[in-house]
């Protein structure tokens, strides 16, 4: 088991009754994706093709993201695994299927309804995909892309738990804590950023590590005592 497996729930709040807590992320997933639909029809056509540092561009991601709750659980293992070697082929991406921001926002709410709708829960793999797709398109659009503390917590102990060596290396034996979040994980040292920032860097985008906390910032409300 990895270490941050060990650590639940995520933050270090007193026990309490628990019982109506769900695996089942249908509705946070729903509300990221319209979310992503939001911000394309705020960037409007001129941000469809806008790219972000790492060169992915918001219609490649949104493809992706548009076309990926059809992937089988064999073909989500092989894009992750894929995604962590570094190993990132561009043009496998139906952008045909889009024909612009406004199109795809429209395949977004239709997605996010269907999710809502549909009898089978959703795991945490699709909501991830959700998140980090919001990431990257609104690290190309020049806008963060607001993500639910409870959303951005849970995909960031899936990365954390599952980290490639390299990430794993600067996490191990500590825990981190999302300082505009209120969530932390994991046990040790805290290694402190944003909920946006940690996500980056345990996803493998960009290489801004999390860091120490500056004098002070742990006693804000939600830092861990």
């Amino acid at each position: 088991m990895a270490d941050f497996a060990r650590y639940l729930p995520l933050s270090q709040r007193p026990r309490s009754d628990e019982r109506g807590v769900t695996t089942d992320r249908r509705e946070l997933t729903a509300t990221m994706l319209h979310a992503v639909a939001e911000a394309l029809r705020a960037a409007g056509e001129t941000g469809w093709t806008a790219a972000a540092e790492d060169g992915s561009t918001v219609n490649r991601t949104v493809a992706r993201l548009v076309s990926g709750f059809d992937r089988r659980p064999s073909r989500r293992a092989i894009d992750t695994a894929r995604r962590a070697l570094g190993i990132d082929d561009r043009n496998d991406d139906p952008i045909e299927s889009l024909t612009g921001a406004a199109d795809a926002a429209a395949a977004l709410e239709v997605r996010a309804a269907l999710i809502t709708e549909r009898p089978q829960p959703t795991g945490i793999v699709e909501l991830d995909d959700a998140v980090v797709a919001a990431i990257l398109i609104g690290d190309a659009l020049g806008s963060l892309i607001s993500i639910p503390p409870v959303a951005s917590g849970s995909v960031a102990l899936r990365r954390a738990a599952a980290a490639p060596t390299p990430i794993r290396a600067v996490i191990s034996g500590h825990s981190l804590h999302a300082t505009d979040a209120a969530w932390t994980i994991g046990h040790g040292p805290v290694l402190v950023g944003t909920a946006h920032e940690l996500i980056r860097f345990l996803a493998g985008i960009g290489s801004q590590a999390p860091r120490a906390p500056h004098d002070g910032e742990l006693d804000r409300p939600g830092a861990p005592g």
